[in-house]
């Protein structure tokens, strides 16, 4: 480490961060709390201001208060089908990066897919990610195997 004391006065300084956080936190929860009990007829059309506010303050344009009370009109479908509303979410927050990522790594390597199985790490968290995406297909399977082959008791 070329400066000692600039990297331990970065960690003291994230330290004494998290300790300022808990106190925060730990004094301002009543607050939190007392805020579940405002009703949602009061609650709901705030959030939705304060969402079509903060959208256009970033782009100064329309075209985001539209795509906000779209998507808004989605999430609302999907917790009215019963559809999970987390991956929506994900998508919506990391689709562009990880799209953007994905295309350099196919950049580098040429366009080969080997590039996500060249190391230890990645090739470990490929192959979670391939099975945690294949398993609710082979669960059910899975659990009609083993009740047939369970001792009756």
């Amino acid at each position: 480490i070329e400066r000692p004391d600039f990297v331990w006065g970065l960690i003291a300084s994230m330290y004494l961060g998290n300790v300022v956080a808990v106190i925060v936190v730990l004094a301002t929860v009543p607050f939190f709390a007392a805020i579940l009990r405002i009703p949602f007829s009061i609650m709901g059309p705030a959030i939705v201001v304060v969402c079509l506010v903060g959208a256009y303050t970033v782009g100064d344009r329309p075209f985001d208060l539209w795509l906000v009370l779209i998507f808004g009109a989605v999430g609302y479908a999907f917790k009215k089908l019963d559809y999970p509303i987390a991956p929506l979410v994900l998508a919506m927050v990391i689709g562009d990066k990880a799209e953007d990522t994905f295309r350099q790594s196919l950049i580098m390597s040429k366009g080969s897919l080997s590039i996500f199985w060249s190391n230890g790490l990645v090739a470990t968290l490929m192959a979670l990610a391939c099975i945690l995406l294949i398993l609710p297909v082979v669960m059910p399977y899975i659990r009609a195997l083993l009740r047939r082959t369970a001792p009756a008791r």
